[in-house]
């Protein structure tokens, strides 16, 4: 509509002005077109300038709040981030006191059946020393009782432990009054079962055992009939039986 108004004030001029005595100095048609043609390009480029100018404003408020909104939504996001990060701390403190807790709770089932299972056989092994071997065993005797490992399927064997030598030397010298299906053995370390092993490979005993904390092993002396001989760990096992059975 802009451009029809202007369009027609330029005729409206062009009549005003123009006589028939200027018909001949007038510019030829073409003239007037390009004109025309000239004023309307100039108008639409300051209508294209006005309208890219509107329209950059717009996006630059657009893309502006845009941009806020982003903001906001990576703070709101790191924000939820660190929550979950404080959450997931907790959850691990939490996991970590149920298993200490769970732990600490069979741990203490464990004791509780272990101390039971003691005081049972606490309370069988004294009944048994003073059935079968005849030997009056009072309760506080008997140090400790506690079953240790076995072979597999088998019943696991039982290791006491009494107040003193002489008690125990009352029971291992009883043990024959025992049932067949138990026996008593002397706990015996690794270094003595060593020298056990090595005095029967002499092939010069002809038996060999433990006793009351120590080693022992019978040769068959010609001159005095059977012959114990007392064994340390560190003796000379070939000269000791040389110069007891010389002696």
């Amino acid at each position: 509509m802009s451009i029809y108004s202007d369009l027609k004030d330029i005729k409206k001029s062009l009549q005003d002005t123009v006589i028939n005595s200027d018909l001949e100095s007038l510019v030829k048609q073409s003239d007037l077109k390009e004109l025309v043609t000239s004023i309307v390009s100039q108008l639409l480029n300051t209508l294209k300038d006005s309208i890219t100018a509107e329209f950059n404003i717009k996006l630059r408020e657009k893309t502006g709040q845009l941009q806020d909104n982003v903001d906001s939504l990576n703070l709101e996001n790191h924000l939820l981030k660190e929550k979950l990060r404080e959450k997931e701390i907790k959850i691990k403190e939490l996991d970590e006191k149920v298993e200490d807790c769970n732990l600490r709770t069979q741990h203490s089932h464990c004791e509780l059946s272990r101390k039971k299972n003691n005081e049972h056989l606490h309370a069988e092994f004294i009944n048994l020393i003073k059935k079968d071997l005849k030997i009056n065993l009072e309760p506080t005797d008997l140090i400790a009782i506690h079953r240790i490992p076995g072979k597999e399927g088998a019943i696991r064997p039982i290791i006491a432990k009494v107040r003193n030598t002489d008690t125990k030397i009352k029971i291992m010298r009883s043990k024959k009054g025992l049932k067949k299906d138990i026996k008593f053995h002397d706990d015996i370390t690794q270094k003595n079962l060593g020298l056990m092993s090595r005095l029967n490979l002499t092939g010069k005993l002809e038996n060999v055992w433990f006793y009351n904390c120590s080693v022992y092993g019978k040769h068959q002396n010609s001159k005095s009939g059977n012959l114990r001989i007392k064994f340390d760990l560190f003796d000379n096992i070939e000269e000791k039986i040389r110069k007891k059975t010389a002696s």
